[in-house]
């Protein structure tokens, strides 16, 4: 589909926090754009309208993002699978209708064409059944085709190529019911010749934008599963800049942009984050929805700026990751290492100490997976001590890691991390933190001390702070 080059209208966004890099070494100072980009894309990931309870907040949340994306002027938005929680005919209305409330007839500001990136995920396409098992009446999956086609007004293909003002984009749908396996849900000999126009159309050093929902193993954070994708396309050529979504892993997390042979975003998720596992502060805005999140991707002549923001609240998650052009992959600024090796060791105020007491602790009633059996716990020692910080835009604490030892011979007993607040972003971190380490893993009356230690996402460790020798006694 061949779209014209379309204006943006405006200053276009302020950009701070990290600098585009070059090799190993960071810019001092993020550049400033106030030319119009090239092209610019909101993303986000997996909707899942029709989650039950969440129901009324996944439905405004994706229409607060869309008319977020209406207003930056975007060219596109990319919607990265799983915008139906059952693949139900219903949730797809629903989705369908959001959109065309925001854009009308596929039109947003000034009456221009915003294009749609959609690709299915696995709920969408409902994959551990075959579609003669689901009730053509209720779900999409029997007549996909024919959904796809009334709801979004356009053809749906396992695989598709969009040009948008030069820029090539291709997608790739979730297969509908694998004939032996889950694995089968991507299969190569629909990427492949979709890839080999794109790239054959694409100009040298310039981004060929993929989109699927779930990202290859071992790029990105918590990639561990392979789809069957055919990950031997990935990474032929440096040009390839893939969006994905399905892991609902904090957007706040740096690993959520990975370069190796080419780039990958994993663009955040606009349903709940997976992370922390059970639970999440009610005293905070939007409760268990607060860590909805979104993306925007802006390509200049110089560089491809990827800005990540809070749904609800408009908080800025972190720097942008900002990628040089040409895309070349010996300057990657996002490979594992030079992630690391710009990363700086946490450290904890001048003076700070472990305060540690025998109680019960904040923690001790925290909330346990549904139809699993609370457990009180039998107290502790409750250690307070001040949040350690970081001089980075690029990092954030990620957890403390406490270790017992004994007081006499200083022998280790246990240890134990606990995760900070990084998933809601910077400004929700505490200022200090009160943590129980279970009276189960300690020496009944043996004096210990517990050393403290912040480790960063790639496991860099603060200094330690240690507590005076302390003896749990059981409550009478």
């Amino acid at each position: 589909m061949q779209i014209g080059r379309r204006s943006f209208l405006g200053n276009g966004m302020a950009l701070f926090g990290s600098a585009a890099v070059a090799g190993l070494k960071a810019q001092t100072a993020a550049k400033r754009h106030t030319e119009r980009p090239r092209v610019r894309i909101g993303v986000i990931a997996d909707p899942h309208i029709g989650t039950g309870w969440m129901m009324g907040i996944n439905s405004p949340a994706t229409e607060k993002a869309f008319r977020y994306f209406r207003e930056e002027d975007v060219d596109a938005v990319a919607v990265l699978g799983d915008f139906t929680n059952g693949g139900t005919i219903e949730q797809m209305d629903e989705f369908a209708r959001i959109w065309y409330e925001v854009f009308p007839d596929d039109t947003g500001l000034n009456g221009k064409r915003v294009e749609k990136l959609f690709v299915t995920g696995n709920h969408d396409t409902a994959c551990w059944k075959p579609p003669e098992a689901w009730n053509p009446e209720t779900h999409v999956v029997p007549r996909l085709a024919e959904h796809w086609r009334r709801c979004f007004r356009e053809e749906y293909a396992p695989a598709w190529r969009k040009e948008i003002n030069g820029f090539q984009f291709t997608g790739l749908n979730w297969g509908v019911y694998p004939k032996k396996d889950v694995k089968d849900a991507y299969r190569r000999e629909d990427l492949e010749p979709v890839f080999r126009e794109a790239f054959a159309r694409a100009k040298p050093g310039e981004p060929v934008f993929h989109i699927q929902h779930a990202p290859p193993p071992k790029t990105c954070y918590c990639s561990g599963a392979s789809y069957g994708t055919a990950e031997e396309l990935f990474g032929a050529d440096e040009r390839l800049f893939m969006l994905t979504g399905h892991l609902h892993k904090p957007l706040t997390h740096p690993r959520n942009i990975w370069q190796g042979g080419y780039t990958l975003v994993s663009a955040g998720v606009i349903t709940w984050a997976s992370f922390p596992p059970f639970g999440w502060p009610k005293d905070l805005p939007g409760g268990a929805a607060y860590a909805k999140s979104q993306c925007t991707v802006s390509v200049y002549d110089d560089e491809i700026v990827v800005e990540r923001k809070s749904t609800w609240t408009g908080d800025r998650l972190g720097d942008d990751w900002r990628i040089p052009l040409p895309l070349d992959r010996g300057t990657f600024p996002y490979t594992a290492d030079r992630m690391a090796a710009r990363a700086k060791t946490p450290f904890f105020p001048s003076g700070a100490t472990v305060e540690a007491n025998v109680g019960m602790g904040e923690n001790v009633f925290w909330k346990v997976p549904p139809n699993k059996k609370a457990v009180q716990g039998k107290g502790g020692i409750v250690l307070t001590f001040p949040a350690a910080r970081i001089d980075s835009g690029e990092d954030m604490v990620y957890c403390y890691e406490v270790t017992a030892t004994r007081a006499d011979d200083g022998q280790k007993v246990a240890t134990k991390r606990f995760t900070t607040e990084f998933f809601m972003g910077q400004r929700y971190m505490r200022n200090t933190y009160e943590v129980l380490f279970a009276a189960e893993k300690l020496p009944e009356g043996v004096p210990c001390r517990f050393a403290v230690q912040a480790v960063d996402f790639f496991d860099r460790k603060s200094d330690a702070i240690v507590s005076a020798p302390i003896a749990f006694r059981h409550f009478i």
